[in-house]
């Protein structure tokens, strides 16, 4: 799995071009926030398993370690602009709460076409910024930066995290999407799901990655791994524990799909956030 450098020294963005036909590597995550902007096309993200379909104009904020993926529909223009929690601060605080109460929540913020060239011209600003990448660039990108997300938070529309684009057409999917989330740690096939949805198994793999952009079996990992990924933080079950918790009825598979999804075994996935909150509560204490 493509994981991006642990520490970044301030702001960066880019912008990039994808065809229907991309298909990305492998999920992966950061371990710092992402801002994803639709500039142009329609695709669906997946979130740490949550479904969200984009339009053009619409934004999600994907947290430090939260994995995800996207599939593109049709041809798209994206933004990406990448941000540590202290380029949220002024002072070592918020420079605006209203920023962090209206955008930091699970969902997607939807810019109206009427604000949308002056959140362009925001955003063209900061491109060229990156190519000047001087001593003044990280101040000049923190200042565009704290005026995209006031006029974001003062413009923007929310819409709360979507269970599936067309869903009045894709019910039997919605089904079983909800089936999965339900049932991860159960024993699931193809053709129980497709019985379900009351499909044949052809049309209903079909249609299922049409619908998500997944294959089922891709689905139903993604959903486990997730699942397996917040058992392994929260208890001290044994890798074997967790995975068999999970659905996995072989822990070597388990162990070889967390590795290439995250990047390191889950034992030592488990010690280095154990590791990470340890330095952190440290820190905060040092300072305070």
């Amino acid at each position: 799995m493509r994981v991006s450098d642990q520490n970044i020294d301030r702001i960066y963005i880019n912008q990039l071009n994808r065809a229907p036909n991309y298909k990305m590597v492998e999920n992966h995550f950061h371990y710092y926030y992402e801002l994803y902007y639709l500039r142009q096309g329609s695709c669906q993200m997946y979130i740490s398993n949550h479904p969200y379909p984009l339009e053009a104009g619409d934004f999600v904020i994907i947290p430090p370690r939260e994995v995800h993926v996207n599939h593109y529909r049709t041809n798209c223009v994206r933004i990406n602009l990448y941000f540590r929690s202290k380029d949220l601060l002024s002072e070592d605080h918020p420079f605006y709460q209203a920023v962090t109460d209206t955008l930091f929540k699970p969902g997607v913020i939807h810019i109206p076409s009427a604000y949308r060239p002056s959140i362009d011209r925001l955003f063209e600003g900061m491109l060229q910024e990156e190519t000047i990448n001087d001593i003044g660039t990280p101040s000049m990108m923190t200042g565009m930066f704290h005026l995209f997300l006031v006029s974001a938070a003062r413009y923007g529309i929310r819409r709360e995290a979507e269970a599936m684009v067309n869903i009045e057409t894709s019910q039997e999917i919605h089904m079983a999407v909800q089936y999965i989330r339900e049932h991860y740690n159960q024993p699931i096939t193809l053709d129980s799901l497709a019985d379900l949805a009351g499909l044949s198994t052809t049309y209903f793999s079909r249609k299922f990655h049409q619908v998500t952009g997944m294959g089922m079996k891709e689905y139903l990992t993604y959903v486990r791994l997730s699942n397996a990924e917040k058992e392994l933080l929260s208890t001290r079950h044994s890798v074997t524990q967790v995975a068999m918790d999970c659905g996995f009825s072989n822990p070597n598979y388990f162990k070889d799909a967390f590795k290439k999804t995250y990047g390191m075994s889950p034992k030592a996935y488990r010690k280095s956030i154990v590791t990470d909150m340890i330095t952190q509560q440290s820190l905060t204490q040092s300072e305070s």
